[in-house]
């Protein structure tokens, strides 16, 4: 897993990376959200630097946010988030406890995602609800190709495994949402400093298969590269 050396550097430059404030994507996620609800105690699992909370306490209120990277939350100036240094594998919460909890591309940084579902299930409430999206390969085809992409020997998990993790809940609606023409450069120059790694992914990038350019719409235009991106959404209720 990323160690604490890692967040503290991606926290400088997160927020210029093109898809975490992508207002398109922002929209598309939170349109989830259940109208005509009241939400007392809303929670973010992962918030970064509060980027989509900012939205959230905006839209239905004040909430708490959890990270175990301090350096992340640093960014976050909010008044209405409360911020939690603390790990999604044991939420410090009391059970039955949120109206309302969500995640954005966490579990790929996850030692134990199935963990985390059982946690947020423990906090939410009975028929409250859990809105969730990641970043999932394309098909499960190129499933190991996108991991060897990404070059932190780490998973991004299918839209199958994500379902098994759901298995505990009753999922209401999911939404696969393709962010198009996504930058490697303005990816790699905003989470990695270390210039022959980044060398080495775009050579990656450039020697993918035929599949897998395919189904990314992948480009070359002068001295970058654009990928679509998928998106995964689900929302969930806890039965």
């Amino acid at each position: 897993m990323l160690n604490n050396r890692f967040w503290k550097k991606r926290a400088e430059n997160y927020n210029k990376t093109s898809w975490v404030k992508d207002d398109h994507l922002l929209d598309a996620y939170l349109s989830l959200i259940p109208k005509n609800n009241i939400y007392k105690n809303i929670l973010e699992v992962g918030i970064g630097t509060g980027v989509v909370a900012n939205k959230v306490v905006d839209m239905i209120g004040p909430m708490i946010g959890l990270d175990k990277s301090k350096e992340m939350m640093s960014k976050i100036d909010h008044e209405g988030i409360n911020k939690v240094v603390g790990d999604a594998h044991n939420l410090p919460f009391n059970d039955n406890h949120f109206d309302f909890i969500y995640m954005r591309n966490v579990i790929h940084y996850l030692e134990n995602p199935t963990k985390a579902f059982a946690e947020i299930l423990r906090c939410l409430k009975n028929g409250s609800f859990f809105l969730f999206s990641q970043v999932i390969p394309f098909s499960d085809k190129i499933s190991e190709e996108y991991d060897e992409l990404i070059g932190r020997d780490i998973h991004y998990p299918n839209h199958g495994e994500i379902n098994e993790l759901f298995s505990d809940y009753t999922i209401i609606k999911e939404v696969e949402y393709v962010l198009e023409g996504q930058s490697i450069m303005n990816w790699l120059d905003n989470t990695c400093d270390d210039k022959q790694k980044k060398q080495l992914i775009i050579d990656k990038h450039k020697n993918t298969s035929n599949m897998y350019k395919k189904m990314v719409n992948y480009r070359e235009d002068n001295d970058d590269i654009s990928v679509d991106i998928k998106h995964l959404f689900v929302l969930a209720e806890k039965k």
